[in-house]
């Protein structure tokens, strides 16, 4: 059909006939299929790039979503969300939009922004206080029963998982999974409750880290996907994670990764995604007297393990926040210095140390932290009595004395240097055209405020966004304040995830993280795919500072994050793991070197160390798993590239041509109120709208009635080679459509052409019939003239095999889902009991061995030789027996979800016709 409309329009022909519209109305409503073609609906009326490993991963993960689903690992930059959002188009336009996509709550609103603007998909937001409300006033539905798209968090997903699990989903897309790496583990509460919830669902999982720290984390992101891929914890740990990973075992944990995980890395596709340099600028300051005399005072406060004001079961992660607050400003400082003391006051009054109402404030952004650094509690026991009394009062005047001294301070040499540096590069800004925009990044709300009175005294407009924004919908709304009007976006570390910011090109780290990984997610904010210009990276350094000067050292050249094309590469990144054990590297130099050489020597052995881990046992198992050769992974991404645009361009002139004749001039219901407005937006909703009107259209055809039988002329002088045979002749077509369901389905329109030799009927071949459908033809008049023969026996003889061809098809392909899901059930039987396996036959050595010691009568008593004779008997048998228990559980288990694998891939068929023609060649 797509050859039809395409090679008329290129002929510029009058309109369809209604028997074409006719065919039309049903191909360009056709659902399924495969490869890069059953993309086209979907490509046709998105508003993105046609970036071809988007295209073949988005192929991919549609290809596997009925046998489990899939996971998107490509590297950071390279568009996941735009995969995913391919695939959502896709199914609904196969009827199939039902769909939860759980994301962190911070990008909620980026998610339903992009899906519409780029899809024109609808989805709505849930979140506690909308769902709260609705419940409030006697709506209590479940909130994910929409029908449609729906957005959550994962903790709200997982807090109404029951309600999650009622609903039938056609696919759950899960962003940033790797948050659910530890899924498998029973104590993982999250990620238990979302992989109950979701174990019938389809789902698409999409992260750049799948494997950060440990190899289990590739079991908890597979349990999601489908529980047989790799198996128990137990037979995962046995097989891969139990010793040194060789190119064996990894050959065979690839293999079983394969059929669902597809990742593309950014070296691979340099030469069709073109991304933008970044390039670092360092601005120089140096404390002044008062501020040096704060940072050393406070400094060797922190330093003092028996500090009374700072909870000892906390201590490592509060000493690490006051460390960055003392770094950061002396108005974030003061205020935490005066909360210690107020505290600690307390406490001299007999109460206890509980002053932590404003403790949240101080970790907003510290969340890993928070989580992993917690002590044990077991410091050394309290002094007490009047010497305990001395000594509180004593760090009382210490702390008093300090905040006054931070009071003080009006003015920070490091503000001063923001204004320096914003100054600086906006001079460059305005001299390469680019917008005078710089989003400013601190750790600290407190800060986030002094930073917005001192620029805003400047004559900078500023807009402010923290952890405190409630609501999706207000974050965005910041964002687009910050596109439209502001210069600074003021964010601290709970603005960091998520957003896209592409449309400035000035990245500033007022405070610099110690996480590596943090800096990489800021920056990548705005160093993105879509970002058109080099991204300027602001740091600010204080070189009298020796840490200060090796640490900045060390993230800008060891892991290159400030300078390059890329940034730090993810082998890097996912070599550090979360990052919080390099936070604590850093925090033991800062708390325990003193002078410049100590720090020195510290910082090389912490460069040495990461050098060792960069090389180690996971970068290797990164590269054995993930990594394609470079030339594979090219030409299949030109193949990929060149398909799509062929399936593009034949489904947008078959739509063009079949829009023009199904409405023959007349302009379409409520064209004139969704007229696209200019930019990427309006041509979203352009080309959306044109998705609307070929449903509106293939309706209309439906609707109206409808000849049996058409009669058509087919010009002779626009027969192809192969049809040569058919000038001066005439016969009949019959169009089908035929709806194959099974574990794969498809929908398809078939042609069925029947052609008179003089005697009898010959039916064309498939190919044949195919280009025959695409021949220009115009209604014609009259009825058969010499073609009296009976076309019965040729007719049923073509739709038996063009039935045969059609259902060999499917058969192939679900036959293929089948056995690779029998083959994942398979493994995961054998895999869960090689461990019990093994126990047994270690105890029915055991036995032997006894029985032996028994025979020969050795140094053992006989009594106790008899004794240890009837235990290894009896532990032989129970685990013989747990093992049979055992089997039959885990075979049972295994024969159940075969028979309904096996049910599923049985094909349903249907037939249809839809059009019938009497054609003649002149």
């Amino acid at each position: 059909m797509g050859s039809q409309v395409a090679s008329r329009q290129e002929r510029a022909e009058p309109r369809l006939t209604r028997f074409h519209q006719r065919i039309a109305a049903e191909a360009l409503t056709a659902r399924g299929g495969g490869g890069a073609s059953r993309l086209a609906p979907a490509l046709a009326h998105a508003a993105v790039d046609l970036n071809p490993h988007q295209i073949e991963a988005a192929a991919f993960a549609l290809d596997a979503l009925p046998t489990g689903g899939a996971l998107l690992a490509d590297e950071v930059g390279l568009g996941k969300t735009v995969e995913a959002g391919i695939v959502l188009a896709q199914l609904a336009a196969e009827g199939k939009g039902r769909a939860v996509i759980l994301v962190p709550a911070s990008i909620r609103a980026q998610w339903r922004d992009e899906l519409r603007q780029k899809f024109g998909l609808e989805a709505e937001v849930l979140d506690g206080d909308r769902v709260r409300e609705r419940e409030r006033q006697g709506l209590r539905t479940n909130p994910f029963d929409t029908g449609g798209l729906v957005i959550a968090s994962h903790p709200f997903a997982a807090m109404r998982a029951a309600e999650l699990e009622r609903v039938r989903w056609d696919v759950a897309v899960i962003d940033e999974a790797h948050r659910l790496r530890n899924a498998y583990r029973k104590d993982h509460r999250t990620g238990q409750a979302l992989r109950r919830a979701l174990r019938r669902a389809p789902k698409l999982l999409l992260t750049a880290t799948p494997l950060q720290n440990d190899l289990l984390e590739l079991l908890g992101l597979a349990g999601f996907i489908d529980e047989a891929l790799l198996g128990s914890e137990e037979s995962f740990r046995l097989q891969y994670a139990s010793s040194e990973l060789t190119e064996d075992r990894a050959a065979d944990l690839k293999a079983r990764l394969s059929p669902v995980v597809v990742r593309t890395l950014r070296r691979q596709v340099k030469e069709y995604v073109k991304f933008t340099s970044r390039r670092s600028i360092v601005e120089d300051f140096a404390p002044t007297r008062a501020e040096q005399e704060l940072y050393d005072r406070v400094s060797e406060y922190l330093r003092r393990e028996d500090a009374q004001a700072i909870p000892p079961a906390r201590r490592a992660l509060l000493v690490l926040v006051y460390r960055k607050i003392l770094a950061s400003s002396s108005f974030a400082l003061a205020a935490t210095l005066d909360r210690l003391a107020d505290g600690l006051e307390r406490k001299v009054a007999g109460a206890e140390c509980a002053a932590q109402a404003d403790l949240a404030l101080e970790l907003e952004g510290f969340s890993e932290e928070v989580e992993e650094l917690l002590d044990d509690g077991s410091a050394a026991a309290r002094p007490r009595g009047q010497l305990a009394l001395r000594r509180l009062n004593d760090e009382l005047a210490e702390l008093r004395a300090c905040a006054d001294l931070a009071h003080r301070i009006t003015a920070n040499a490091k503000g001063d240097a923001l204004v320096r540096g914003l100054d600086r590069c906006f001079t460059v800004a305005r001299a390469c055209g680019w917008p005078e925009k710089a989003v400013v990044f601190t750790e600290f709300r407190r800060t986030q405020d002094y930073l917005r009175r001192l620029l805003e005294g400047r004559g900078h407009r500023v807009t402010c966004l923290s952890g405190d924004v409630a609501g999706a919908d207000r974050r965005q709304a910041l964002v687009e304040e910050f596109r439209g009007s502001s210069q600074i976006l003021l964010m601290t570390e709970a603005g960091a995830e998520g957003l896209n910011l592409q449309f400035c090109n000035l990245v500033v780290n007022y405070d610099l993280p110690w996480n590596p990984q943090r800096v990489e997610q800021r920056i990548g904010r705005c160093h993105r795919y879509g970002q058109e210009r080099d991204v300027l990276v602001l740091n600010f350094l204080n070189r009298q500072n020796a840490a200060d000067a090796r640490l900045f050292e060390l993230l800008s050249q060891k892991l290159a994050l400030f300078d390059g094309v890329f940034g730090s590469s993810d082998e890097i990144l996912g070599a550090l793991g979360s990052g919080i054990d390099f936070e604590k590297r850093v925090l033991d130099i800062y708390q325990s070197c003193r002078s410049p050489d100590e720090v020195e020597r510290a910082f090389e052995r912490l460069r040495d160390d990461l050098d060792g881990r960069i090389a180690a046992r996971l970068a290797a198992a990164r590269a054995l798993l993930f990594e394609r050769f470079d030339g594979e992974v090219r030409g299949k991404l030109r193949v990929a590239e060149q398909q799509a645009q062929a399936a593009v361009a034949r489904r947008e002139a078959d739509e063009e041509a079949f829009l023009s004749a199904a409405f023959e001039g007349e302009a379409p219901a409520g064209a004139s109120a969704e007229a696209p407005s200019p930019g990427p937006t309006g041509a979203a909703r352009g080309r959306t709208r044109r998705a609307r009107l070929v449903e509106a259209a293939a309706e209309r055809v439906r609707a109206r009635p409808q000849d049996a039988v058409s009669f058509l002329e087919i010009q002779g002088r626009a027969l192809p080679a192969a049809l040569g045979k058919l000038a001066g002749r005439e016969g009949w077509w019959f169009a089908y459509r035929y709806s194959l369901e099974a574990l794969v389905s498809e929908e398809r329109v078939v042609h069925l052409v029947l052609w008179f030799d003089g005697e009898r009927f010959h039916a064309l071949a498939p190919e044949e019939a195919e280009a025959f459908a695409a021949l220009p033809a115009g209604e014609g008049k009259g009825g058969p003239r010499g073609a009296t023969a009976s076309i019965g026996e040729a007719q049923e003889q073509a739709l038996a095999a063009l039935h045969a061809r059609l259902l060999a098809s499917v058969q192939e392909r679900a036959g293929a889902a089948y056995d690779a899901s029998r083959e994942r059930w398979d493994r995961a039987v054998e895999d869960a009991l090689a461990a019990p396996r093994r126990a047994t036959d270690e105890a029915r050595a055991a036995w032997a061995r006894a029985r032996e010691t028994l025979a020969e009568r050795s140094g053992l008593p006989l009594r106790d030789g008899r004794a240890l004779l009837e235990r290894a008997e009896r532990d032989y048998r129970r685990r013989l027996e747990d093992l049979r228990a055992l089997e039959a559980t885990r075979y049972g288990e295994k024969d159940r979800a075969v028979a309904e694998l096996k049910k599923r891939a049985e094909v349903r068929e249907r037939r249809t016709l839809i059009a019938t023609a009497y054609w003649r060649c002149e």
